[in-house]
This record gives C-alpha cells, sequence and structure tokens, in this order.
C-alpha cells in the first residue's frame, strides 16, 4: 500500500546555495552528499543526471523526512505554479509568525503572507508561501489546534518535516483516478478554496477558487491534488534529466512486487542514503509526475 512520504527530490543549481539557506534559516542538516549513482538515474528514466552531485537534508527533529537536492541546469522556461506536477512542498512549522519574522531577509522569496487557510473545513490552519533558491514552492504551515477527521503531525522543530505534497494536474477525475486504479487509495470528496499564490501566479481574480481532493496516507502525511487553470503547461525541462523543482516524490511502499505497475526500471535494493538498504522502483503519474516507491515490509 502506499505510504508515508519519505523524501522531495528537488532540481537545484547551486547546492552550496541550498545548503546554506536550509541550514541557516531552517535548521536542516546535511545527511548524505553522495553523486548520483548511474544505475538510480536511469531508474528516474534521468540518465542525464547520472553522477550529478546531490545533497540530502534533514529536519533537526530527525524525522525520517528528507530533502534531496541534485544538481542540474536552469530550465528558463520554467515558471513556478504555471505547469502540471509536484508543484508545492508543504512543510510543518512551529511558530510561522517568527518564521516570516527570519525569511524578511533571506534567500526564500515570500510570495504569501501569513494567513488562515481559506477552506470551510477548518480555521487552524495558517500558512504563508515563499519560493526557495531552487525555485521549489514551499507552504510553511502551522497548525494551532487538532483539525477534525484529519490526522495531522505537530512541530517538533522550528521548521520540521514535509506532510503534504501538492500536485497539480489538468483534471481532479484523472489524477484522484490514477492514485485509486494505481495505488488503491481513495481520495477526499472535491472540495472549493482560494489558493492565493495560485490566483497570482495565473492572473486569476484574488477570490478564485480551485477545486482540490486530498489524499491521506500513513505518517500523518498527505497529497493534495489541485485542478489546474487551463493555462498550465506541461514543465518544461532538459531531455533525459529531472524537471526544474520539485521532481520526484518518494513515498514509502509495503510490497513492490505486488503493485504490478508499470516501473522505469525494476525494483533495486539500494545501499545509499536515503533508502539505507531498501527496494525502490520510479513510475510516472497521471500528470507525469514522478513518483519513487522505497520498500518498508
Amino acid at each position: 500500500m502506499l505510504g508515508a512520504i519519505h523524501t522531495v527530490t528537488i532540481t537545484a543549481t547551486n547546492l552550496q546555495n541550498i545548503e546554506d539557506a536550509y541550514s541557516r534559516y531552517f535548521g536542516y542538516q546535511v545527511v548524505d552528499r553522495s553523486p548520483v549513482n548511474p544505475s538510480l538515474a536511469a531508474s528516474w528514466g534521468a540518465p542525464g543526471v547520472a553522477g550529478a552531485a546531490a545533497l540530502i537534508m534533514q529536519p533537526a527533529s530527525g524525522a525520517e523526512s528528507f530533502l534531496r537536492f541534485v544538481e542540474g541546469s536552469p530550465v528558463p522556461d520554467y515558471v513556478p505554479l504555471r505547469s502540471y506536477g509536484w508543484n508545492a512542498i508543504e512543510i510543518i512549522v512551529q511558530d510561522l509568525s517568527a518564521l516570516n519574522e527570519r525569511l524578511l531577509d533571506s534567500p526564500f522569496e515570500i510570495i504569501g503572507t501569513p494567513a488562515v487557510l481559506d477552506f470551510d473545513f477548518t480555521d487552524a490552519i495558517s500558512a504563508m508561501q515563499v519560493i526557495g533558491p531552487a525555485g521549489e514552492v514551499l507552504y510553511l504551515t502551522m497548525i494551532s489546534k487538532k483539525v477534525p477527521g484529519l490526522d495531522l503531525p505537530r512541530a517538533n522543530a522550528f521548521v520540521d518535516q514535509t506532510f503534504i505534497m501538492i500536485l497539480g494536474g489538468p483534471s481532479l477525475e484523472q489524477t484522484t483516478s490514477y492514485f485509486s486504479e494505481t495505488f488503491g487509495v481513495s481520495s477526499s470528496p472535491p472540495m472549493d478554496g482560494t489558493i492565493r499564490v495560485l490566483n497570482r501566479a495565473f492572473d486569476r481574480p484574488p477570490k478564485t477558487k480551485t477545486t482540490i481532493a486530498t489524499i491521506t496516507l500513513s505518517g500523518q502525511t498527505l497529497i493534495e491534488l489541485d485542478e489546474m487553470p487551463s493555462q498550465a503547461i506541461t514543465r518544461p525541462s532538459h531531455a533525459d534529466c529531472l524537471p526544474p523543482a520539485a521532481a520526484i516524490v518518494s513515498f514509502e511502499h509495503d510490497d513492490l512486487d505486488a503493485l504490478g505497475a508499470a516501473f522505469i526500471a525494476p525494483p533495486e535494493m539500494r545501499e545509499e542514503a536515503p533508502y539505507f538498504g531498501h527496494r525502490a522502483a520510479s513510475l510516472r503519474g497521471a500528470a507525469g509526475e514522478l513518483i519513487e516507491l522505497i520498500e518498508k515490509r
């Protein structure tokens, strides 16, 4: 079964800038600096990143939640939030106001100031949005109280783990059906809410609603599926390389052999971080997104 979010892989042009930014402003710690193994690159369908420098970081809480940055060339046509695929990384934080102050003069560009989320189901969640030094979009989220019907994590560090990944697709029906048919996971009923940064990215009126659904996973993690505006495009990228910004999301899975999915390459045991002796394999989703599965029996 599809399990918790484990690792998010981000394409970046300068790993030193990444390390400086995430360690100084988020308190993240370096786990590994090994280059990308050629067989791993092939398993992603991205042989062009074989041997590329990579950096794996982890929140100070020690949560088994990793950000992996792989060095790549800039993609001039990439604009955050305007293409299909993994569009944003949502991270749980302890004090949103203090974090906002810290980020005012930082490599993280604030594109959405702290605000309570505009969804009918809760007023307990507030968030801000930033673009990081790799062009990655981060939703930085504070949860002030328990939300009925949702099992959400508690932040055990100033900036803690990734707990939601936002996937943009041309059709909500298409993306929900893919996850249901491939992994046997169900999604919530569709709901409408105002996503400020998405409206600004597409020059839409500020109160325009976006239809979304969520998939609840183990480990207090979720996937948010956004139905993108009609102007959204397939994410531009270099041939044989990973797409820019948030490129891959790795999830835990209990049995790769039983899945019966069309993997890019057969599952393979991997000793390096962040696999640590577990098998992994990758596939492409309905919106063109890369999904990696790490077998945790």
